[in-house]
């Protein structure tokens, strides 16, 4: 945070975020970012560190997660680095990029080296199996969201009855197949939109939404506004 008010929510709990608060999000980790404030003067930084990165230098990284704990040197070293990385964004300086670069791999060697945590298995609700299944239909949809997807394939992907599957889903992340399916699909349409500057019907097409009216619809079903309205307010907050 650089300065204003956020809100995250991960995990079913939310967090408020005020300006040199970082916050670390894991892979598969369901989240919402709010502005706590719409009228307020909101900027921050946003750093995504892709898995394929990760991977070049940890071969066991799928069992592993990341937590920083606060009040730790940990921590504040990697407030220094991420205020460090804004203003290397922000500079008209030759080789600007290299620095940031550099930067970015000073703060991939302190996750690595303070944050590093290995996964527990975890049993949820009152679905007696592992988070293994869960985790490959996950990876499955994130690689896999642009394309046809349906709870049979899903199934069949984990070795499991669709039946069974649909109510294992539901129990181990909270949301039922589909609701995750359009979530994740959801994610990479708004990213699209604000970053790569697609239009609403580009998005939508190339993120798996069938049409322009199903992806305006999970758009005012997470956020309450269209599409077009998100883009516009995210970029009054930013």
């Amino acid at each position: 945070m650089i300065n204003g008010d956020m809100a995250v929510t991960k995990s079913y709990e939310t967090t408020g975020l005020g300006a040199d608060d970082i916050f670390l999000i894991n892979s598969s980790e369901i989240h919402e970012i709010d502005a706590v404030n719409a009228d307020e003067n909101v900027k921050f930084l946003r750093l995504y560190i892709s898995c394929e990165l990760i991977k070049k230098f940890d071969n066991g990284y799928k069992a592993i997660r990341y937590h920083i704990d606060r009040g730790t040197q940990a921590e504040k070293k990697l407030k220094e680095l991420m205020r460090e990385l804004a203003g290397a964004k922000d500079s008209a300086q030759e080789f600007s990029v290299v620095k940031q670069y550099a930067v970015l791999m000073e703060i991939i060697y302190i996750l690595f080296e303070q944050c590093r945590r290995e996964k527990r298995i975890s049993l949820y609700g009152s679905c007696k199996v592992s988070f293994r299944n869960a985790k490959l239909a996950m990876e499955y949809i994130e690689e896999h969201y642009r394309e046809d997807i349906n709870l049979n394939v899903m199934a069949e992907h984990v070795g499991l009855s669709p039946i069974y599957f649909s109510k294992y889903f539901k129990d181990t992340t909270g949301l039922g197949f589909n609701s995750y399916l359009g979530s994740v699909r959801l994610r990479h349409a708004i990213e699209d939109l604000l970053e790569d500057n697609m239009s609403i019907a580009e998005a939508a097409l190339y993120n798996g939404f069938p049409n322009v009216k199903s992806f305006e619809t999970a758009c005012k079903r997470s956020y309450g506004l269209t599409p077009l309205q998100f883009k516009k307010q995210q970029l009054r907050v930013s």
